[in-house]
């Protein structure tokens, strides 16, 4: 099995993902959101790309919520914003969603010819390798980066699911072998490193600490959401 890391979904493109497991990253904060939610209870996200697809989207689908965020702010009129903590169980139990952000689910639908995308975060990152491992795949980690540019904490938790997936029947390649030493080397300080990259020192700014304290949280959540047919759900849940 081989293990790659692409640090944009742009450098996805022209790959032939037909026969890969993805995972997408966006740590802070939709991956870890939409982890949060379907632990929740939630039975289904639609990712779109755009606030306008969103809504239309709403219009025809009238029992699912509007989920969303523009440069870290809740869009105007939606249910919720893009915080872990928005997705409470009391508000998302056995509910759908359509969710746009800035660049998780522009990266999520970037991965969509792939034999199967897996959502994963620094929260279910552990069920995320074990799932990884199971269907027996190439694995492809995407990150979702952050207006077209690199983003740390995608990174490092591209390096932790790296390690975990490391074994003797893995061949990475140099970008997962990076991401992998990233990580180790910042592990032992993890927040404060992550806190300090640009979408942390972003989140500060908005009095959103609590939301990097809890994206940093590993092995939080033991389930892993699947994107297929265009919607994400857990495995052997179809609506």
């Amino acid at each position: 099995m081989k293990i790659d890391v692409v640090f944009l979904p742009a450098e996805a493109r022209g790959i032939d993902l037909s026969d890969v497991t993805c995972v997408v990253l966006d740590i802070f904060r939709a991956t870890s959101s939409i982890a949060t939610a379907m632990a929740n209870g939630c039975q289904a996200i639609i990712p779109v790309v755009s606030v306008e697809q969103a809504k239309q989207l709403a219009g025809k689908k009238t029992a699912f919520l509007l989920a969303g965020e523009r440069q870290s702010q809740k869009i105007d009129g939606f249910d919720f914003g893009n915080s872990p903590f928005d997705f409470s169980r009391d508000k998302v139990q056995d509910r759908q969603i359509i969710m746009t952000t800035t660049n998780g689910t522009t990266a999520i639908q970037a991965t969509a010819t792939a034999f199967c995308t897996l959502i994963g975060s620094f929260l279910n990152a552990g069920a995320v390798c074990r799932q990884a491992k199971q269907y027996g795949k190439d694995v492809l980690i995407v990150c979702a980066g952050t207006n077209r540019l690199f983003s740390l904490e995608d990174a490092l938790c591209a390096g932790l699911l790296v390690d975990n997936l490391l074994d003797g029947n893995v061949v990475p390649t140099d970008a997962a072998l990076g991401a992998a030493l990233m990580y180790k080397h910042a592990q032992t300080q993890l927040a404060e490193v992550a806190q300090s990259s640009r979408n942390g020192m972003r989140l500060c700014g908005l009095g959103r600490t609590e939301d990097i304290e809890y994206c940093l949280r590993v092995d939080e959540i033991d389930c892993v959401p699947e994107f297929r047919s265009g919607m994400i759900t857990l495995p052997g849940l179809q609506f």
